[in-house]
């Protein structure tokens, strides 16, 4: 998932749909596949966790619109993107639910993994560090191994699933581990400012606010929770002063900026990821209600930079979600957008879990800055920890119901 995310994502997508839906039945030196016999309690057990059917809307916003979409290859294709979040939840809801101990285990070999994987661009950064910086002065970015704004978000959430595992004790052997895992941890840490992605360093921040803010209240810390909020927010100016590269991407974001505010920001990265939003929104004000349809929505914004940017902007779709959403469904669509992604953390009070809750600040911090589930990789990094979440918090309101 973390550095191939389509293939991975289809090929779990259809495993865990063909254990869902089939078994095999020995008899004697017979293997037959057939329906599973659980096939009604499975549905029945999925309708009921109100999370899991809500899911699915992510699905249909961009299925019902189709009916006024014109873009038949397009349509197809969003469908296809979005397809996980109508196979997924069912299959989920039909496994056991995932304890804790299981839960953990997954976070910890997330580390783990994010770990290595950062080590190797940092590597890479070091032996090319002439070149990375001119080109991060440029306005690019360090080379990685999958989408550099996706991996930067997998980052802060992995920061975060190490902080939990820290603080949780968790190991799977030894003891000692738990001190492994928080160096590792610290290390992502100070290399999410390295790699200098902006959407992946607030999000990041906004994810440890939540679970400063849950400690403070659970604990009633809150001279203590004051001085990690003041930390929280002196880190980014002391990351400025001692990270090279961080510093170049802040001095660069603020020069783009005033290029955009000045109208002469074609060919800048942040100037045209603004002008993108900016396209989106007026495409939203002109088809308020329903939108244009997610079909038609790069044809439409395909014709606005033609006619109202006369090609001057290089071609790109909004990058924010919610104006994606707002752009193609209306705000019928950006209603029932934001019912499938609350309804999993207001549910029975599931934000009550301090990591779920920041899991959610990360993900909705990245919808403003990205269209974040528009692609394979960030539908199948929401998803793969929206699920386990959801597994784990249905396995615990199950016991609950039992006692």
């Amino acid at each position: 998932m973390l550095s191939s995310a389509e293939f991975v994502l289809s090929l779990s997508m259809i495993g865990l749909v063909a254990l869902a839906l089939f078994e095999l039945q020995v008899d004697g030196p017979e293997v037959h596949l057939r329906l599973r016999s659980t096939l009604r309690q499975n549905w029945q057990r999925f309708l009921s966790y109100k999370p899991w059917p809500a899911i699915t809307l992510f699905f249909f916003i961009v299925l019902v619109s189709a009916l006024w979409s014109s873009d038949l290859h397009y349509t197809l294709e969003r469908l296809r993107i979005k397809l996980p979040f109508l196979v997924l939840p069912f299959a989920f809801a039909g496994m056991p639910p995932l304890n804790r101990k299981e839960v953990l285990t997954i976070l910890y070999f997330v580390v783990v993994m994010m770990f290595c994987l950062s080590v190797y661009v940092f590597i890479d950064f070091l032996v090319n560090y002439d070149e990375c910086m001119e080109l991060l002065g440029k306005g690019g970015h360090l080379p990685t191994p999958s989408n550099h704004i996706r991996f930067s978000l997998t980052l802060a959430l992995s920061v975060l699933a190490g902080i939990a595992l820290f603080f949780e004790k968790f190991h799977l052997r030894t003891k000692a581990e738990r001190w492994v895992l928080g160096f590792m941890t610290l290390f992502l840490f100070g290399f999410i400012h390295l790699l200098s992605v902006r959407s992946g360093i607030v999000a990041m921040y906004l994810g440890l606010f939540v679970l400063v803010a849950h400690w403070v209240i659970a604990k009633k810390k809150y001279l203590l929770g004051l001085a990690g909020t003041v930390a929280l927010i002196a880190l980014p100016f002391v990351a400025y002063q001692t990270i090279p590269t961080f510093k170049l991407k802040v001095d660069y974001a603020r020069w783009d900026y005033l290029q955009f505010k000045q109208g002469i920001g074609a060919g800048y990265p942040d100037s045209e990821r603004l002008t993108s939003m900016q396209a989106g929104l007026e495409i939203f004000q002109k088809h308020p209600v329903l939108g244009v349809g997610a079909g038609d929505l790069k044809k439409h914004m395909q014709q606005y930079y033609q006619q109202e940017l006369e090609g001057k902007y290089n071609f790109r779709m909004p990058h924010n979600q919610l104006i994606t959403v707002m752009a193609g469904a209306g705000i019928v669509g950006l209603g029932l957008f934001l019912l499938a992604f609350f309804t999993p953390l207001f549910f029975r009070r599931n934000y009550a879990q301090p990591l779920f809750m920041a899991f959610h600040a990360v993900i909705f911090m990245s919808f403003l800055m990205e269209n974040t589930i528009e692609n394979n990789f960030g539908v199948s990094l929401y998803l793969f920890f929206l699920l386990i979440g959801l597994s784990y918090l249905q396995g615990r309101a199950g016991m609950r119901d039992e006692g």
